[in-house]
């Protein structure tokens, strides 16, 4: 099941001319689009949603402005693939409402550094009258050891909706306005969250920070370029904390923990994208050359 957020830039002058908007799904970023569905135009609403009961990570999807009256179709919008859908209607916000070039970013920087995004749950039922180890002296505080974003919380199937309760610090901790034991028993609680080493806030604001690879200026630099340049700039990050954290080799008369496998492959994933930044930002280069070569 995917989830396809499409936004509309200008809904005043597209509600103008169309009514609807048509969903394509392709195997591939560049096959044959099939029309899969369609969701109406509403004033004033910029960001639509469609759910594609049948899709998988692997789909692409493209959209158009559709006029019922007059049959008149848009031009196809780029490529882009959805979101997966958990197991529970996905009702905890964002931590940011990213627009769909800016998920398609989001998305491709993630490939780049590994770092897909995974679902966990916690649930805890009260039946069992035992205290939730995860829940701090506060009785209010949940830690979920994780880097989380949640996607779905309830406690006493109560489900909670907005930023605000609870509210998540440091994607590990979920504070609730409430206290979640009752008497000597904890409340029913069920939580399921994404997974991950960076947010899509955090990855999106190492996009915007990223300085211009050397080589390039403000006006020869692409958003290709800039994609690569954040990946190795959160890779290193990565390396450099983990090598400070956990970078020590520990033995003892029966155990060995030696890091130095996973610190060299992640030193040859930085490599290989500078490679590929190197190679991108002289085809850059040379393409603007121009003149005749005398010998």
């Amino acid at each position: 099941m995917i989830r396809i957020t499409i936004q509309v830039n200008d809904i005043n002058t597209v509600i103008s001319v169309y009514d609807t908007i048509r969903i394509y799904r392709s195997d591939a970023s560049d096959g044959t689009y099939v029309l899969i569905g369609t969701t109406s135009l509403q004033a004033g609403v910029s960001n639509y949603t469609y759910v594609d009961v049948d899709g998988t990570p692997d789909n692409w999807y493209k959209s158009t402005y559709y006029n019922t009256s007059t049959t008149n179709e848009s031009s196809f919008s780029n490529a882009t693939q959805g979101t997966s859908m958990i197991f529970h209607t996905v009702t905890y916000p964002e931590e940011y409402a990213f627009n769909a070039s800016e998920q398609l970013i989001i998305r491709r920087i993630r490939r780049y550094v590994g770092d897909m995004k995974d679902l966990g749950r916690l649930y805890v039922d009260q039946s069992t009258g035992e205290y939730c180890s995860n829940i701090l002296e506060d009785n209010k505080t949940m830690d979920l050891v994780d880097r989380m974003w949640p996607v779905y919380i309830s406690v006493d199937n109560f489900e909670f909706t907005t930023l605000t309760d609870p509210l998540v610090q440091n994607y590990q901790y979920l504070t609730f306005s409430g206290t979640l034991v009752s008497g000597t028993q904890t409340k029913l609680i069920e939580i399921w969250y994404h997974t991950f080493k960076f947010s899509d806030k955090q990855i999106f604001e190492a996009y915007g920070d990223t300085m211009i690879p050397a080589g390039l200026t403000s006006s020869n630099v692409t958003q290709d370029h800039l994609i690569l340049q954040a990946a190795i700039d959160l890779l290193q990050n990565m390396y450099a904390e983990d090598a400070v954290d956990d970078g020590a080799v520990i033995r003892d008369d029966q155990t060995l923990y030696d890091p130095s496998p996973g610190l060299k492959e992640r030193d040859k994933m930085i490599s290989r994208l500078q490679k590929m930044l190197d190679n991108l930002i002289n085809q850059y280069r040379f393409s603007e050359l121009s003149g005749v070569l005398l010998d």
